[in-house]
C-alpha cells in the first residue's frame, strides 16, 4: 500500500513538474529559497530575516501563480511556443533590468584626502569611459584628484563617484561654485567630516583648493 502510494505520489509530482520549463524551475528554487526564509524566521528572529521572508514571500507566491497559469496553457499551446516565449520574456526582463541598474562610475585611486569634481569641461573633450556590462561605463583616475566633466554629467542621476577603498570616512557636498565670472557645479568628496572652514565659505574653500592645484 505504501508503494502504491509512493507511485502514486511521484506520477502526480512528475505530471505537475514536467515538462520542464523556466517557470518550473523557478518555482522549485522558490520553494527552497521561501523554505530558508521560514527556517531562519523561527529560528533566529531578528531584523534581517524578517526582512527576508517579507521579500521572498510574495515573490514565489507571484511565481506560483503563474506557473500554475503555465500548466494550463500546456494544455492548449505547444511546449515549443511557451518555451521560447519564457526565454523571450526573461531576456527582456534581463534587459530592462541591466538597463535600470546600469550606472557611470568613475573610480578614483588617489592618495590625498579629497576629491573635487568640477562640470566644466568643454563639449569638445573627450573622456574614454570603458564600457562594462551592457549600458554601464567606467572611467578609472590614477594622476590626479581634481576631475573635469562636461556639465550635463550634473544632472546624471546614474553618475556614481567610487573613492578610494582605504577611505574610511566619506563626506559629499554637491553645490556650484564661481570660476573666471561662469557659475560650475561640483562635487566635492572629502575622506572625513566637511570642515568648519567648508561650512562657513564653500566658495572660498575651492577657490583655494583650485588655486593649490594650478599651482602645482
Amino acid at each position: 500500500m505504501k508503494n502504491l502510494t509512493m507511485v502514486t505520489f511521484l506520477k502526480m509530482l512528475k505530471k505537475f513538474i514536467f515538462p520542464i520549463t523556466l517557470l518550473s524551475i523557478l518555482s522549485i528554487l522558490s520553494v527552497v529559497i521561501l523554505t530558508e526564509a521560514l527556517y531562519l524566521n523561527f529560528t533566529s528572529p531578528n531584523l534581517f530575516s524578517g526582512f527576508y521572508i517579507s521579500i521572498v514571500t510574495p515573490i514565489a507566491i507571484g511565481i506560483w501563480i503563474l506557473f500554475i497559469l503555465e500548466r494550463v496553457l500546456l494544455r492548449k499551446i505547444a511546449y515549443k511556443i511557451i518555451i521560447l516565449s519564457e526565454i523571450g520574456i526573461a531576456f527582456l526582463l534581463f534587459i530592462i533590468f541591466s538597463y535600470q541598474n546600469s550606472k557611470t562610475s568613475i573610480r578614483i585611486e588617489t592618495n590625498k584626502p579629497f576629491v573635487l569634481v568640477l562640470f566644466d569641461a568643454p563639449k569638445s573633450s573627450s573622456i574614454s569611459f570603458e564600457k562594462k556590462g551592457l549600458f554601464s561605463k567606467e572611467l578609472v583616475i590614477k594622476d590626479t584628484n581634481l576631475i573635469h566633466l562636461n556639465p550635463s554629467f550634473e544632472f546624471k542621476n546614474d553618475l556614481k563617484i567610487e573613492t578610494p577603498e582605504h577611505w574610511k570616512q566619506t563626506s559629499t557636498d554637491k553645490s556650484s561654485t564661481t570660476i573666471q565670472g561662469k557659475k560650475v557645479g561640483y562635487l566635492f568628496i572629502i575622506n572625513s567630516e566637511l570642515p568648519k572652514s567648508y561650512l562657513i565659505n564653500s566658495e572660498k574653500y575651492i577657490d583655494s583648493l583650485l588655486h593649490i592645484n594650478t599651482a602645482k
